[in-house]
Order: structure tokens, then C-alpha cells, then sequence
């Protein structure tokens, strides 16, 4: 398929910064499919959203987005519940999250070339409803998560981010681990029985986490539900264990983890905690927290392989 107008969105601050002959090549490499392609930085926080907004009245067919998944997580706030434009993802991030879970190359500019191998495709989001913040509420395409990682994002500074890249995280959760973990737990579990407090739970339609990381095996963006997984308990020697397992991908057998499919829930903190909330990455807000899978869908470009899988 041929498409006729594309906005590409870009975060000059994303990763460790956008240079212009990148932008240039990608411009250039987008034009051999595409009839009339527009640059777009992004110039403060929720701007994304605005600009695939625009892209939209505008009747452009197509959204690329050369950031990392906190960019597309603020298109994806914009692209929501509309069959067009189709949203595709040039990873210029950090973890680079969605496209390593679609198995597009980690170079932008090879991924821009598969263009026309690529197949749009509806995609069910997410949605995060705070009812400590007169219930506004937040779409998500990859994850939720409650706890312990939102926590350590919100302590990763941005210069960090940008001089360490995904080293940056690392070191500030090896701070974090210092301190007494953040609690959170399922309300209502819909077999009922109690819901374990957990220092981490994640709410995920991405089988993978930054790093390479497995935390919900068997999830998939294409699903009708997520992958919730509950990792109990706040003991540092357990979330090592946790993490190897992650790592190796044997999260499934890993003892403790309670990993079951799920389409609506709320989370709420297990004590007096404040527990922070992140979304595709990024720190949105604090529990409580309904999470469920909304109506609405983004279309997404993405290789058969992952279609089939």
C-alpha cells in the first residue's frame, strides 16, 4: 500500500538526541512510499498528542513517530478511537519498547524501509481511569505498571537518560533498591481470594519490558485481554530472583509470580503507600486506578511475523 500524506513526529531530546542528517535520510527513505511526508518536532510535554491530532483533520493517512514509546504513548492519546491515520513507530528511545515487542529493526531508517511490508492493523487499548484525579483517564498501548517500576522512573533523571541511555535505569534502581519498596494489590479478584500485596504489578498487552525483559509472557498487543502479573512481597533478594527469571525469559516458572489474563481491574495501594503509576514508560499518576481495556483502537503497522506469531 502506498500511502499519500504522512506527519512524522520526532522529539529532538529523545534517546541521546535526534541529529539532522537523520531526520534527512528518514525523510528521504519515507518519500520512496510515500506521496508527501511532513517533519514535526515536538517542543514541550503533551505536544505530540496535538500534532497527531492536526494530522488528522488534516486527512494525512499515515503518523510515523521517531521517538521512544513516551512520544508515542502522547500520539496514541491523539490517534485514539479513529481508523486513520495509521500509526508507525521509527525507534529513536530509550528501551524502544514497542518496536522490539513487533520485532521491527532497532534502526529507524531500516524500519522505515519495510514501509510496504508492513500491515495496519486495529489494536485495543488501554485505559487508565484515577479516580484520585476526578477519574481523568490515560490510554496505553504496551503496559501499566504499579510500583516498583514507576518508582524508579520517576528517578531517572532526564540528562542521566539521555548520557547513560538504559543504563540509566539500571543505576537508579540499584539506588532504589535501598529503600522500602512502594505496595500495590488487585481489589476484587474476580475468583476471590485475596490479592497478594506486590511491589510490583503489571497490567501488559507487550510480552516484552525495557531491557529485553519478560514480564508477561503470552501477552500480545492483538489480544482481547491483558496479562496482569503479580510480583508479591517487597524482599530485595526476591525481586533479584524476579529479575533473572525476566531476563531469561522464565517468568512462568518462576514461584510466586501470579500471571493470569485479565480484562478490567483496579489497582489500589496495599497500605498508607503512595504508589506511583507509569504508562508505555512513562510516570501519569498514582493509584487508585481502574485499568481496563477500552473500545477504543489505534491502527498500528506491523510485520506478518508478528501477526502470525
Amino acid at each position: 500500500m502506498r500511502y499519500r500524506r504522512v506527519l512524522c513526529i520526532y522529539n529532538p531530546s529523545a534517546g541521546r538526541g535526534i541529529s539532522q542528517w537523520k531526520l534527512e535520510a528518514l525523510q528521504q527513505a519515507l518519500s520512496v512510499h510515500v506521496s508527501e511526508v511532513r517533519l514535526a518536532p515536538t517542543s514541550l510535554s503533551g505536544h505530540a498528542t496535538d500534532l497527531a491530532k492536526q494530522a488528522a483533520v488534516e486527512g494525512c493517512d499515515l503518523v510515523a513517530v521517531y521517538s521512544g514509546d513516551g512520544t508515542v504513548n502522547e500520539v496514541v492519546q491523539g490517534l485514539a478511537g479513529m481508523p486513520s491515520p495509521a500509526l508507525l513507530v521509527l525507534p529513536g528511545g530509550t528501551a524502544n519498547v514497542l518496536a522490539n515487542e513487533l520485532g521491527l529493526p532497532i534502526d529507524p531508517l531500516m524500519a522505515a524501509r519495510l514501509l510496504p511490508q508492513l500491515a495496519a492493523k486495529p489494536v485495543r487499548l488501554g485505559q487508565a481511569i484515577f479516580s484520585n484525579n476526578n477519574d481523568q483517564s490515560r490510554y496505553f498501548l504496551l503496559m501499566c505498571g504499579a510500583g516498583l517500576d514507576a518508582a524508579v522512573a520517576d528517578r531517572v533523571s532526564k540528562p542521566l537518560k539521555r548520557r547513560l541511555g538504559q543504563a540509566a535505569f539500571w543505576l537508579a534502581g540499584a539506588r532504589f533498591s535501598l529503600q522500602r519498596f512502594p505496595r500495590a494489590r488487585i481489589s476484587g479478584a474476580d475468583n476471590g481470594a485475596s490479592s497478594p500485596s506486590c511491589g510490583l504489578v503489571v497490567v501488559s498487552k507487550s510480552r516484552l519490558y525495557g531491557g529485553g525483559l519478560v514480564l508477561t509472557p503470552g501477552a500480545s498487543l492483538l489480544a482481547d485481554h491483558f496479562i496482569t502479573a503479580q510480583y508479591p512481597g517487597a524482599n530485595r533478594l526476591v525481586y533479584g530472583s524476579y529479575l533473572a527469571a525476566a531476563k531469561c525469559h522464565l517468568m512462568s516458572k518462576c514461584p510466586g509470580v501470579l500471571l493470569e489474563p485479565r480484562e478490567d481491574l483496579v489497582l489500589e495501594p496495599a497500605a498508607a503507600d503512595r504508589v506511583q503509576v507509569q504508562l508505555d514508560g512513562e510516570v501519569v499518576g498514582e493509584l487508585p486506578a481502574r485499568i481496563t481495556l477500552s473500545d477504543a483502537t489505534c491502527t498500528v503497522l506491523m510485520p506478518e511475523s508478528y501477526m502470525s506469531a
